[in-house]
């Protein structure tokens, strides 16, 4: 008994503990359950959170794209900054609520799993658009295709999307409360129950999840390591510069094709080398470092000059940022080559010194005639300061000395061939007129739209008083001021040239003063000198403003007069010269008496010609000397 006692001791022993051990595991395995239960409420909880927090950060991500195209170039660093935080908030909460939507979409059907796969492409779409914008340079205009593609995502489909994944995993969160619950219930069930299960029946479940979980497990892994090698094949075929350094010894670790092609290098020689080896001098390295301390590993945009494989040295736009690779801390880099840039920029700048020293005067006008442009010369010509002639039409200048038709056919003509050249006279702003020699030419746009209109113009003023007074000097007696001899030659040939067109007349008369060698002889040529000068004033009292009176030499004098038929208009004429001829002249010496002997020649009764004409007024004029001087007498009288 002893023996079968100790037996059934040992048997209900071996079972009790085989029960308590069934009873414990099965405790065990509720707690476990629970515990899942419990995390995967909290799970979606937090699933909740990420997908309100995406809401919250696309409409911050919608705002700073908007304020940024608003700012412009002026001021935008500082929604740069919001944007780009923005976005990498946004990609890292995707990324989490990417995780968590695939369990649930296992567990939710074909319909949900819909939903996510297009949340997921316009997520990335609408980061995409994001990124386009924060790279852009200059910052995007109000009309950039990205930022209407983003403000029009933020503003519909893209927040009724978070909306209604934020739904279900409310409903589901629901769900798994009521499911706690029923958990609870079962697991005090199951552990009343367990004294009648089966140990396999205990750990079977059990078996089942953890095979579940690992391969979940494996399969994340997998994700993320196709995640890796997309974000790799995205850098590699970047068209901007992308590096990789060890922040420890600046040794390259990656670099893309793009990269390598800007510096000229093959790749394996690229990532055998050192980062510091390609700046172009220890000043330009020691600057980029100097930055990266200041602004905790990052710079933006640093205009920084490299050295490529063959020497030349050339401008780029650096962007670095801190980060870790393979377990290392790493610089990331990024360039773009702006060589050419700077060149453009030198040019410029070389063009607007030459045209802030230059001596002409340059006007640029917009398609409307609007000045947008005038240089140091231009105020220095016209008197005008720059602020006050900017936004103007150019027709204040405007002289008034030539007509309409004239403006119409330098427009015109810049119409037709895109230039023009000519003098023109304006007036400074003290109003004072001025010569000067103006070039325009018309600018063309890539629409082959007039967008500009340049002139360049030279003040020629003095070069046109140097030319008027030698023209006066050539043409006019520097005694009475009169035509002299070749001026009225000249405008006898076109009175003849006239009066043949217009089938009219007109009447030479040649004078000759009677008694003047006798003033020269008694009160001197100075005397003579102020007779000469009197008598060219009495004569032009004697003419019209149409009629020509020139002095040949001496004192011989010879009158045009215009438009007159017959002998009366110059016998009349000649009266008046013998009036005014006869009275006195006094003069310092004394008083003088001169008379004037005249003789005329009609057009075209007498002859048809200027040299013709001139020689039978002569020849009447010393016909009245013969006859007793002090008259006149038409040629061809007796």
């Amino acid at each position: 008994m002893a023996d079968l006692g100790e037996k059934i001791t040992r048997e209900l022993t071996t079972r009790y503990i085989a029960v308590l051990v069934v009873v414990g595991f099965l405790a065990l395995l509720s707690f476990l359950a629970l515990t899942q239960a419990i995390s995967d409420t909290a799970g979606n909880g937090e699933t909740i959170n990420v997908t309100g927090r995406q809401r919250m950060l696309v409409e911050r991500v919608a705002f700073a794209a908007n304020r940024l195209a608003a700012m412009g170039s002026g001021g935008s660093g500082e929604m740069e900054s919001l944007l780009a935080d923005a976005l990498d908030q946004l990609e890292t909460r995707h990324a989490q609520l990417a995780q968590r939507a695939v369990l649930a979409a296992e567990d939710n059907g074909d319909a949900f799993d819909t939903l996510l796969r297009a949340l997921d492409r316009e997520m990335r779409d609408f980061i995409a658009h994001g990124r386009a914008l924060q790279n852009r340079r200059p910052p995007p205009g109000a009309n950039d295709p990205d930022l209407v593609e983003l403000s029009a995502a933020a503003a519909g489909p893209l927040l009724a999307r978070l909306e209604q994944v934020t739904a279900h995993f409310q409903a589901e969160g629901e769900a798994m409360a009521e499911r706690l619950k029923v958990l609870q219930a079962v697991s005090f069930l199951l552990v009343i129950g367990s004294l009648v299960l089966s140990a396999i029946g205990v750990f079977q479940p059990l078996v089942r999840r953890l095979t579940a979980d690992i391969q979940e497990r494996s399969r994340a892994a997998r994700q993320l390591q196709e995640s890796e090698e997309r974000l790799w094949r995205i850098l590699e075929e970047s068209p901007v510069g992308v590096s990789v350094s060890r922040r420890k010894d600046g040794r390259i670790v990656f670099a893309n094709t793009r990269f390598t092609d800007i510096i000229g290098m093959s790749k394996a020689e690229f990532l055998a080398s050192s980062a510091r080896d390609h700046y172009v001098d220890d000043a330009q390295r020691l600057g980029v470092l100097r930055e990266l301390r200041r602004n905790d590993g990052r710079l933006d945009d640093a205009e920084v000059e490299f050295r490529r494989k063959n020497g030349n040295p050339f401008w780029s736009l650096l962007t670095i940022r801190s980060a870790d690779f393979r377990g290392e801390a790493v610089n990331l880099a990024w360039i773009y080559d702006i060589t050419e840039r700077k060149a453009a920029e030198e040019q410029i700048l070389l063009a607007a010194k030459v045209l802030e020293t230059v001596s002409e005067g340059v006007v640029i006008t917009d398609s409307a005639n609007r000045i947008v442009f005038v240089n140091p010369a231009f105020s220095t010509i016209t008197e005008y300061p720059r602020d006050e002639v900017l936004g103007r039409n150019p027709k204040f200048l405007h002289s008034g000395r030539h007509d309409a038709e004239f403006y119409a056919a330098m427009w015109k003509q810049l119409d037709r061939h895109g230039r023009w050249s000519g003098e023109v006279w304006n007036r400074r702003k003290s109003g004072e007129f001025f010569a000067e020699w103006l070039s325009i030419s018309v600018i063309h746009n890539a629409a082959g739209k007039v967008s500009h209109h340049v002139a360049v113009f030279t003040d020629i003023t003095h070069r046109k008083e140097d030319e008027e007074r030698i023209w006066r000097q050539a043409n006019y007696d520097p005694l009475t001021g009169l035509p002299n001899r070749s001026l009225f030659l000249d405008r006898l040939s076109q009175a003849v040239r006239q009066a043949k067109r217009e089938s009219k007349g007109f009447a030479l008369m040649f004078l000759d003063l009677d008694g003047f060698k006798a003033v020269n002889d008694s009160l001197g040529h100075a005397a003579g000198d102020v007779l000469l000068q009197q008598t060219a004033l009495r004569l032009s009292d004697c003419m019209r403003s149409s009629d020509t009176l020139a002095r040949l030499a001496g004192d011989e004098f010879v009158v045009i007069l215009q438009g007159v038929t017959g002998r009366t208009e110059p016998a009349i004429v000649a009266g008046k010269i013998l009036s005014q001829l006869g009275r006195p002249y006094e003069l310092e010496g004394g008083t003088a008496q001169v008379r004037g002997s005249i003789g005329i020649a009609l057009y075209p009764d007498d002859a048809e010609d200027g040299p013709g004409l001139v020689r039978l007024a002569d020849e009447a004029m010393y016909a009245v000397k013969r006859g007793g001087k002090n008259n006149f007498r038409f040629a061809g009288d007796d």
